[in-house]
């Protein structure tokens, strides 16, 4: 009879530089295999004592069509700290992406399969688009650029993107027909290599094609869940947010929300408090018993680092409008709608929600709301600007450090729609950018005009 010994290991993915959990480790010559735990070790028992192959795989790899890593060790009595990995990025991109060429550094690869959001069946032949924000110019012109990857998914429903940048947030969708899933951002990350499947349906395509402002989505999914504090209380009136139907609630007096009638697929969820900040999670909506989200808001959220590349900028600010435009909550128009209309008063009117009034001492502008009368508060280039009468349209105190513009800056109709680069409209107190209002929130929101003399400013 053939002595027999036990094999122990470690199994480390070398593209996240992690320990691999659930991998499978397997004998080739006897076909006995076993798991990794969470610290990616495994025991393999009643091994032949020899050389032997052992080879291992995980659910990850054989999504991309990557396996069969082998490699070659002599059995003893007791084989101890056998290492196992892996195959590195280069090899992951040479193997999926033959025509791309070398990876650059900074190269990415986003994968996963598209499902039917009702059924959870693979959907062939979904077409799957990544977009993403550059920045360039000449030194005299700002630009902003949108890249896109796309492709379409194999049989098996899979599909695979390559060449996207590691660091910047890609904006994500997928379709097929007339069944969509919801546009959100996801940032890929030092692995270089992420995961992500989507559910798409026609009743998200309806939900984002009706005018939410008369009437609520209608779906059949429910979404749930409670926001704590990092001690575990319940936090009170947070602001719940599914951004792409643009459906808001606020949590209870136990901490818990509740949307019904949720149109199923993939889209986004935020929740916010003031002085707490905001949180962001990308969540699928299927038809089995709900989808349950809880979060943990604590006092001092930091937002995942946004990267720009670019040799111009928006003044200081073009990460946080770029971050802004991402999240969804402003009403934003660029610069290519903006140069269409004759003057700054036109542009503004284009946005929903505002209305403005022309008079000879000026062009004001007010919210559509019959509660807004007042002029709405503007920023620009990061100033707030004077209204009528020389007086700041936002209100400050004696001792603000807050700038003001000077009285011969003040006049809003003398903009050149060609200077104005960007124009965010923030309807809501909870959607303002805190660095830009001091104490409560404008009732009816506030304006950020960005300009192309921002960048002299630095």
């Amino acid at each position: 009879m053939r002595a027999l010994g036990t094999v122990r290991g470690i199994v480390f993915d070398s593209l996240t530089r992690k320990p691999l959990t659930d991998a499978v480790v397997e004998v080739r010559e006897t076909a006995r295999l076993a798991y990794t735990d969470k610290q990616g070790r495994f025991t393999l028992d009643s091994v032949p004592i020899g050389a032997q192959q052992l080879s291992f795989s995980s659910p990850t790899l054989d999504s991309l069509g990557v396996y069969g890593f082998a490699r070659e060790i002599d059995v003893t009595s007791d084989t101890r700290g056998v290492a196992l990995s892996t195959p590195s990025f280069r090899t992951v991109y040479d193997r999926l992406c033959p025509a791309a060429g070398n990876a650059p550094r900074d190269s990415a690869i986003v994968f996963g399969t598209v499902y039917d959001a009702a059924t959870r069946a693979p959907i062939s032949k979904a077409s799957v688009t990544l977009r993403w924000y550059e920045t360039g110019g000449d030194g005299r012109d700002f630009l902003i650029l949108t890249p896109e990857r796309s492709t379409f998914t194999a049989d098996d429903g899979v599909y695979g993107i390559c060449g996207v940048p590691s660091d910047l947030a890609l904006s994500t969708s997928a379709a097929h027909d007339s069944a969509t899933s919801g546009t959100f951002s996801t940032v890929v990350g030092a692995s270089r290599l992420l995961r992500r499947d989507l559910y798409v349906s026609r009743e998200l395509t309806s939900a984002v094609a009706a005018d939410t402002g008369t009437r609520a989505p209608q779906g059949t999914g429910v979404v749930r869940g409670t926001v704590r504090d990092e001690s575990g209380n319940a936090l009170v009136g947070a602001l719940v947010v599914l951004t792409t139907v643009d459906r808001t609630t606020h949590t209870d007096s136990l901490g818990r929300y509740r949307f019904g009638n949720v149109p199923l697929g993939t889209q986004e969820l935020s929740v916010r408090q003031l002085g707490r900040g905001a949180l962001y999670r990308v969540i699928d909506v299927t038809r089995v018993e709900g989808s349950t989200h809880d979060f943990v808001l604590p006092v001092a959220t930091v937002l995942a680092t946004m990267n720009v590349r670019g040799t111009a900028r928006m003044g200081v600010d073009q990460a946080g409008f770029l971050r802004r435009k991402r999240q969804g909550f402003a009403r934003i128009i660029e610069h290519e709608e903006i140069q269409k209309r004759y003057d700054i008063g036109s542009a503004l009117a284009r946005i929903p929600g505002l209305r403005v009034n022309r008079s000879m001492g000026g062009t004001e502008v007010v919210g559509s709301r019959a509660v807004c009368n007042s002029p709405i508060p503007i920023v620009l280039d990061g100033v707030p600007m004077r209204m009528y009468g020389n007086n700041s349209t936002i209100s400050r105190e004696a001792n603000s450090a807050v700038p003001q513009m000077p009285t011969n800056g003040s006049r809003l109709d003398a903009l050149a729609v060609s200077d104005v680069v960007a124009i965010e409209y923030h309807p809501g107190g909870a959607t303002i950018p805190m660095e830009y209002w001091q104490g409560m929130p404008p009732t009816c929101g506030l304006i950020l005009i960005w300009t192309v003399f921002s960048r002299r400013q630095q």
